[in-house]
């Protein structure tokens, strides 16, 4: 009886200590899993509509160790997408960006024929020259209709998907009506556009209908109706936050900055530094006069939580009048439950760095970030202590390293 009740016990000290081997692995593979949950980059659709302040906020985003791009795409608006594609496919070879599909979309608005003068146009068709530079030719991308790239890749992705859309919601409002639940896998979509408690921009044209219409802002202006449909979205359980010219009135960039980023050195700031030349010399006048920037704002708002406070607001976008009264003018309505939230006050002084540091901020390695919530420290504290009673010492080491 003794030996069969010692051969018990030593198969149940052997079980033990396997167990606790075992646990000694789960625990490291736990570890790990909780590293990769707070490091794991967010999957990003970029769509602009060819502008040189959207082609900055693709090389912030590029250049930006929290998000992994999965697509460009490109709306109509400033750009002629099928012409502007071949310009996108140039500046991805010199910034040696390969392996992203790159969807164009429809040339005009879903409703109407808005669309910007000829004269802003004309500066996408040759990608800012001579300010920006662009090698002769590049690698071919793959090239795809823009709506079925954007529910593809938000289909497809394990994990929701951001999007940053700096343009006339033309591709989004597609993206929807072709398959409208994506919405349950879209963590965030960002637009650059509006003017809710401010003037628009339209009226800084001569000519009517611009100059008759104080209240629109171009990208909402260009296709009201797929604005409208979008901020429908909202109401369906779509997260929507709004950069829109309350926000961008208060942020400038100069020409201190652009020599900054030059500095900063890096392929994503120094052609971030050529688009910012171009605005500070034709746009501004070459008066010395900061510019806006407006999508690398959007940008930094979805980039930088703490950028700017959001204010949750019942938008509506008038699709009704007359191009050159109100049309495109995006409403603030009380009393409704809120569909977007919107950006009406960011600032530099909100984040450790200035507007000349934007690249720089992005440039360094991404490090592991402390845990933001009380949830998050109880579950880090509990998973750490844990860890370490469950430890074994190393072969050769005292056990109390």
């Amino acid at each position: 009886m003794k030996n069969f009740l010692s051969k018990i016990l030593t198969l149940a000290a052997a079980t033990t200590a396997l167990s606790g081997m075992f646990v000694v692995d789960l625990g490291f593979l736990c570890q790990a899993a909780l590293a990769t949950s707070l490091t794991r980059k967010i999957p990003l659709i970029l769509d602009d509509d060819g502008s040189q302040d959207g082609m900055t906020a693709w090389a912030y985003m590029l250049a930006n160790p929290k998000f992994d791009v999965k697509a460009f795409t490109i709306s109509q608006g400033i750009a002629r997408p099928a012409t502007f594609v071949n310009n996108v496919e140039r500046m991805l070879g010199r910034l040696n960006v390969t392996g992203i599909p790159v969807g164009i979309g429809r040339h005009n608005p879903l409703v109407g024929d808005n669309e910007f003068p000829a004269l802003i146009r004309d500066g996408s068709d040759i990608f800012w020259s001579p300010f920006v530079t662009l090698p002769d030719s590049a690698l071919p991308v793959e090239k795809l209709s823009a709506p079925e790239l954007i529910v593809e890749t938000i289909k497809n992705s394990p994990v929701p998907v951001a999007i940053l859309a700096t343009g006339p919601l033309t591709n989004i409002a597609e993206a929807l009506r072709l398959d409208p639940t994506i919405i349950d896998n879209i963590s965030v979509l960002q637009i650059m556009g509006g003017a809710v408690f401010v003037p628009g921009n339209l009226a800084g044209l001569p000519d009517p209908p611009f100059s008759t219409n104080k209240v629109g802002e171009f990208n909402i202006w260009v296709d009201p109706v797929a604005a409208q449909e979008v901020l429908d979205a909202g109401e369906k359980g779509l997260k929507i936050q709004l950069t829109s010219l309350d926000a961008t009135n208060q942020i400038q960039f100069a020409r201190a900055d652009q020599a900054a980023w030059i500095a900063t050195g890096t392929p994503e700031s120094l052609l971030a530094s050529e688009f910012l030349d171009f605005a500070l010399t034709i746009l501004q006048g070459n008066k010395n006069d900061p510019n806006p920037l407006w999508d690398l704002v959007a940008a930094l708002n979805l980039s930088e939580p703490n950028f700017s406070p959001e204010t949750p607001l019942y938008l509506e976008v008038d699709t009704q009048s007359d191009p050159g009264s109100t049309q495109g003018q995006t409403k603030a309505i009380p009393g409704l439950n809120p569909n977007v939230l919107v950006s009406l006050n960011p600032s530099f002084n909100n984040l450790s760095y200035g507007a000349g540091e934007t690249f720089t901020a992005v440039s360094e390695p991404a490090s592991v970030p402390e845990p933001t919530s009380i949830t998050g420290v109880l579950v880090a504290g509990v998973l750490g202590g844990i860890f370490k009673k469950k430890q074994l010492p190393a072969k050769g080491k005292d056990s109390s390293d």
